[in-house]
């Protein structure tokens, strides 16, 4: 929360690595640039299978983005459900470099 931008990218790894082992259906992927440092560039995750069965859920997913400002650009984007309750229900989530080929 107090640290540098540069400082908690670095960190991202450790703290998919540490989800996962609370979590094994945890999916996460980096990807970072080569160069003198490793760059990052995009990462997805999503917390695996719900404690719901999907076939509760409604049967819509929405798909969203949102840009991120200041020092490090990108965009957010998050697929979730709606839940039987009518709750927002996260299905994955994925930040990327706005408006490019590979992303």
């Amino acid at each position: 929360m107090r640290g540098s931008f540069e400082h908690a990218y670095k960190l991202l790894t450790n703290y998919f690595v540490e989800v996962s082992l609370v979590n094994p259906d945890f999916v996460f992927d980096i990807e970072t640039m080569s160069c003198k440092y490793k760059r990052f560039t995009r990462c997805f995750w999503c917390f695996g299978p719900p404690k719901k069965p999907y076939k509760l859920l409604k049967p819509v997913v929405v798909i969203d983005k949102t840009f991120l400002k200041g020092r490090y650009r990108g965009t957010l984007i998050t697929a979730i459900a709606i839940d039987p309750s009518n709750y927002i229900f996260p299905l994955a989530f994925l930040i990327t470099d706005s408006k490019t080929t590979e992303s």
